[in-house]
């Protein structure tokens, strides 16, 4: 019994002796990198606009602009616009003397630049709106993109998706490594950005033409970047 016993204490202390500790935590580290997308069509649309106003005169050029701004607003809010989906994006006032000799094409005077986002839920009338806002006083249309109102649901697929590839190619390094993955020591999440797509503007064959915009799929793109922990 006495010679048993001793046999199960050398046996554990060989298990626990410093060298044996040191080969069983000896583990390296694997980064790896996975990138993943998730294609969806939008559900909503912005319309970037501007309005421009010239006058000699400061005051006149705000208030321009302000009417003009007023009445695009009304225009949209009759297409069912809500006012808090009109958004300032920039404003400028700015000044040019005129020079004694004044040159073709040039404005002078006070200049007065609005631009504004205008979000379209109801993705089918980006252009409507787009026609409301220079039918009503808007100079420039800056651009119509196309997105998703909600892109958190994209993002948990396309972040799964990316966390399965860069385990993926670290099971692959380990095994060329001889080694196992056993854990992950950290996970730091990368880009997530949803490109909109360029619209395509197609007129109908009428006159005076409604403006239509072709939408194709927005991409949720994730990218992550793991820390796996392997031993032999």
């Amino acid at each position: 019994m006495k010679r048993t016993f001793f046999c199960l204490l050398a046996a554990l202390a060989a298990v626990t002796s410093p060298a044996a500790v040191a080969a069983q935590t000896a583990l390296t580290e694997i980064t790896a990198s996975g990138t993943a997308s998730v294609t969806m069509p939008p559900d909503m649309a912005t319309v970037d606009a501007g309005i421009e106003t010239n006058s000699a005169n400061a005051n006149d050029a705000i208030s321009q602009n302000n009417a003009k701004y007023e009445r695009v607003v009304t225009a949209l809010e009759n297409l069912g616009i809500a006012r808090s989906d009109i958004t300032l994006a920039y404003y400028n006032v700015s000044y040019n003397p005129p020079p004694r000799v004044a040159q073709s094409g040039e404005r002078y005077g006070y200049t007065v630049s609005r631009n504004f986002t205008v979000k379209v839920a109801q993705i089918g009338k980006a252009g409507s709106v787009s026609d409301a806002c220079t039918s009503a006083g808007a100079t420039t249309i800056n651009g119509v993109s196309f997105g998703l109102a909600d892109s958190s649901a994209a993002r948990s697929r396309a972040t799964a998706k990316a966390v399965t590839e860069a385990r993926a190619n670290a099971e692959t390094l380990a095994k060329a490594a001889g080694l196992r993955i056993i854990s992950i020591k950290s996970i730091r999440l990368g880009g997530m950005e949803p490109p909109a797509p360029i619209p395509m503007m197609r007129m109908a064959a009428a006159p005076s033409p409604p403006t239509e915009f072709d939408q194709s799929n927005v991409n949720v793109s994730v990218t992550v970047s793991v820390v796996f922990l392997a031993q032999p």
